[in-house]
């Protein structure tokens, strides 16, 4: 057995290490993977790892990851999309839905594939998830916001104002919280909204909704994510139950949010990357949806509010805390 230890971490490169060359496949050996994440998040933490993983398992030890990380600033993501865009990318992986636009706009050709995109088809990423008819195609993760709003009507059934926080402008969150607010109408309850331009307003957002709201739902686009600690502190000094977003929220406050494992996403990510590097062509190879893993459950925290979670959702949640 070999062992590859070739790793560098200078300039954001790094090289996946091999546990077994001998498992490695000839035709992935030497690619190169450039990564666009667009933010410092536990979520796109899990979605790395999951690629990682991925490679190895398809034999891609020998794969290179630049990874690049804007921190979800403007600027600094299109130098980083023209870099990725003018050579040296086999194929690009972007995470999050600004930073795929970003992509979009610097090149048609290099091959691109997504994930953690919850309206690619919005966005104008893609023709269709069945044939996406261009250099991108990728892992979406539509956010079940229906279903968290469903879930604290069963928590909160006297609820009659609901707060949102999104990113007003970002081709996820906005027609996110659209699906939020078109639900919460429907239900015949308020709304009002708490919109961001960067994650360092999330905190601000959460302290305006205090007194004002029963409940905050987080519909959950990217830049909210990388801000969300600020906000759940908010709520929880407030006695305010959050709900939504991913199992970090959940781990770090939040009631309950309808969960992917955004390891397996990384997981879908890499096997696609994988096929894109052996010839596939991402015209036609479908988007990738994982299933939804059910709710994840802070019991804990909602025994704090004195938040009764009832019986048939602690028993069929996937996790609890």
């Amino acid at each position: 057995m070999k062992i590859l230890m070739a790793c560098s971490m200078a300039t954001g490169v790094v090289l996946a290490c091999a546990a077994n060359a001998k498992a490695e496949d000839s035709a992935l050996s030497g690619k190169t993977v450039c990564v666009n994440r667009y933010a410092s998040a536990p979520v796109i933490d899990d979605i790395l790892k999951g690629m990682d993983a991925g490679f190895k398992a398809a034999g891609g030890d020998k794969i290179v990851q630049n990874i690049q990380n804007p921190e979800a600033d403007a600027a600094t993501q299109q130098t980083i999309a023209q870099q990725f865009a003018s050579g040296g990318c086999d194929v690009i992986v972007v995470v999050g839905t600004a930073a795929a636009q970003s992509i979009q706009q610097a090149t048609k050709t290099v091959p691109v594939v997504f994930a953690g995109v919850s309206t690619p088809v919005e966005a104008g990423l893609i023709k269709s998830l069945d044939q996406p008819g261009g250099n991108m195609t990728g892992v979406s993760d539509p956010l079940p916001v229906e279903s968290e709003i469903d879930g604290m009507l069963n928590v909160l059934p006297s609820i009659e104002t609901i707060g949102l926080i999104y990113k007003v402008g970002d081709p996820a969150g906005d027609p996110l919280a659209a699906r939020a607010i078109a639900h919460i109408e429907g239900k015949g309850l308020k709304h009002v909204t708490a919109g961001i331009a960067n994650a360092g307003e999330t905190t601000q957002a959460a302290q305006s909704l205090v007194g004002r709201v029963q409940a905050i739902e987080f519909p959950c686009d990217t830049t909210t994510i990388s801000g969300m600690a600020g906000a759940l502190k908010v709520a929880k000094d407030a006695k305010l139950p959050v709900f939504g977003c991913t199992s970090d929220a959940v781990k770090g406050g939040a009631i309950l949010a309808g969960s992917y494992s955004y390891i397996d996403v990384g997981t879908e990510t890499a096997k696609l990357v994988v096929a894109v590097l052996k010839g596939g062509d991402t015209k036609t190879m479908p988007v990738v949806i994982p299933k939804i893993a059910g709710y994840e459950i802070n019991k804990s925290e909602a025994d704090a509010l004195g938040l009764k979670i009832p019986a048939d959702m602690i028993s069929s949640a996937i996790k609890t805390y």
